[in-house]
């Protein structure tokens, strides 16, 4: 047994005793089933307002970059970062907010803390709906905190600079004030687009949901458009050896489509996990990221089939327990690393959950779907693969029904890593762990495939538990 064993074992040991106390001395609230609202009216308004989201580079601090190894000290800068707010009502005094920033992603416990900042702000009123979306950009600062310098056997300390952290919620407020109060009438549409061959991956899938959307607002007054814009790969192609601060392919896109026409974006990435933006240089990584950033902006500036939507918004935003099944991240939690509450489950192998949320939507008849973590693609799309060519050999009845095919639309967007980060939504059939280091290392499967993400998920319960989220949401919402 090596010394990597051992040091599964004995994390394994800790995180149970852990769950063993918390199931003896704490009782998990019961969680109502949310009810819609709906916010109406005789037109859409809307506002946007955008802002950096810089660290301070002159106090000589330490700053981490997120998103592949730990232990990656920042060392320069190649974009600027950005945090985005758009208000969007219905003409009255009632709507919601939708922030998206330029970072690998925020804990909800995060998340819910700018929401009580922007509620108790006196600028904002009749804010009923906050959605935080994260660009889930690799290149962008700590802000969840696993990324901060490792120990021996690869468990980082706390990569999280608190000033930093003080910065983006105070920023995300003023972004959202600013939106508010820029607010103006106009119509709403939304098309979407197939971009052939722009997304890659080192897993199998059938279908790669290789598809730009788009919420295009545009002012009656005449002034710049709005869009909130959906793309499923991973900004991340600047790589592993990577320390410099950067947007990716986002801060390229907007770019682009700001120089080509002065639309303001908001980006948010959709069911990501394992999936990447199509290496376009593999020479030269910023290069490549300006053009996957350009690939991303022509094909959403081709857009052709857009609809005009009814201006009628409704919403479920229902918090549900996850159980946790990753000794690794809870072991980091229990260290403080990340934020994170712990709550009795009898269904955890730890016997510990923590409770994340979905928000499900139509704006006019567009669904949308709010994500914690990184969803498979074949988790909410579907294209399974069967059991010939499965990473475990199953065929696709013992994965739950595709979150599309619970909604009935195959056309419904996704917003991944929203609201929380909760890492990787694996399909049961490809859910494939190291046997003697579980979570702590990756594994081989029967194909000689490297598994990865399993280890950053929070175990093999968490796509049905967000199905069966979902499913009981979508009754309650049709209801």
């Amino acid at each position: 047994m090596d010394i990597m064993d051992l040091a599964s074992k004995g994390i394994v040991a800790i995180t149970k005793r852990f769950g063993n106390k918390i199931k003896k001395n704490e009782t998990a609230p019961v969680i109502p089933q949310e009810k819609p609202q709906i916010i109406s009216g005789a037109g859409y308004r809307a506002g946007f307002a955008t802002a950096e989201i810089m660290p301070d580079l002159t106090k000589g601090k330490t700053y981490y970059i997120a998103g592949h190894g730990s232990g990656h000290v920042m060392e320069g800068v190649i974009t600027p970062v950005y945090i985005s707010a758009v208000w969007l009502d219905c003409g009255g005094d009632e709507g919601m907010l939708w922030l998206g920033a330029d970072i690998v992603g925020l804990t909800r416990v995060e998340v819910n803390k700018i929401r009580s900042m922007i509620l108790a702000s006196p600028v904002i009123s009749g804010c009923k709906c906050i959605n935080f979306s994260c660009t889930h950009s690799h290149s962008g600062i700590d802000t969840v905190g696993y990324w901060g310098k490792p120990n021996l056997v690869s468990i980082p300390s706390n990569g999280k600079d608190a000033e930093y952290m003080d910065m983006l919620m105070e920023t995300a407020v003023k972004v959202s004030e600013e939106a508010y109060k820029s607010r103006k009438s106009g119509k709403l549409y939304s098309g979407s687009i197939v971009a052939k061959d722009s997304l890659v991956s080192g897993r199998v899938f059938a279908d790669r949901h290789e598809v730009v959307s788009r919420l295009r607002f545009t002012p009656d007054d005449g002034s710049n458009d709005i869009w909130i814009l959906n793309f499923g790969g991973h900004p991340n192609s600047l790589g592993g050896s990577n320390r410099m601060l950067s947007g990716e392919y986002p801060y390229f896109m907007r770019e682009e489509i700001a120089k080509a026409n002065g639309a303001k974006v908001l980006f948010g990435i959709g069911a990501i996990g394992g999936m990447d933006a199509a290496m376009l240089d593999d020479e030269d990584r910023v290069n490549c990221v300006k053009l996957q950033g350009k690939m991303v902006a022509d094909a959403a500036m081709a857009i052709s089939n857009d609809r005009e939507l009814e201006p009628v918004i409704k919403f479920i935003q229902q918090p549900f327990y996850l159980p946790d099944g990753n000794y690794v991240l809870t072991l980091l939690a229990m260290r403080g690393v990340m934020s994170f509450k712990a709550y009795p489950c009898d269904e955890s192998d730890m016997g510990i959950a923590l409770l994340t949320e979905l928000t499900y939507m139509t704006i006019g008849d567009q669904k949308l779907l709010f994500l914690p973590g990184e969803s498979f693609v074949s988790t909410v799309y579907g294209s399974y693969n069967d059991a010939e060519t499965s990473s475990t050999g199953e065929g696709p009845e013992v994965n739950p029904l595709p979150l599309a095919e619970i909604a009935g639309d195959d056309s419904m967007i996704t917003f991944g890593v929203s609201n929380d980060m909760t890492g990787y939504v694996v399909p049961v059939n490809e859910f494939v762990l190291n046997p003697t280091q579980p979570y702590l290392n990756g594994y081989r499967d029967r194909f000689d495939r490297n598994h990865y993400h399993e280890t950053n998920s929070m175990g093999l319960l968490t796509q049905k538990t967000i199905a069966d989220a979902f499913a009981a949401v979508v009754k309650s919402f049709n209801s």
